[in-house]
């Protein structure tokens, strides 16, 4: 009996659908509605003034223009949000079968890492 049980349960366990992979850069938050879209790893750079720049190319596969909204949080050393205008939400039309690029400048040298969501605008 166990004989037989054996080959089953690894039977089973081999048709189980494995998780998808984690994404590779956690301060990338996808929403599901965005999971159509190519999304490159950020480049992480910094002006001459010294305050960080990020840039993340997007690609929209669709025959549709795409409404996307995003928004950049920039984190001081100890991880906590800086607060300014700039974290407010952003709207942009992602043309269809195109790459665009979204930008984003960190508004103080106090910004160390940063926090980009991506959603699709529903206004």
């Amino acid at each position: 009996m166990i004989r037989l049980a054996l080959p089953l349960v690894l039977l089973l366990a081999a048709c189980e659908t494995p998780p998808p992979p984690p994404r590779a850069d956690p301060r990338l938050i996808l929403t599901p509605s965005v999971a159509g879209l190519g999304i490159s790893e950020p480049q992480l750079g910094s002006g001459a003034d010294g305050r960080l720049r990020v840039n993340v190319n997007i690609f929209n596969p669709n025959n549709f223009d795409f409404p996307l909204r995003y928004q950049t949080d920039w984190l001081d050393e100890t991880g906590r949000p800086l607060s300014t205008l700039q974290s407010r939400p952003a709207f942009r039309s992602l043309a269809r079968t195109t790459v665009t690029t979204i930008d984003a400048d960190a508004p103080s040298t106090r910004a160390r890492d940063f926090r980009m969501t991506l959603d699709v605008d529903a206004r």
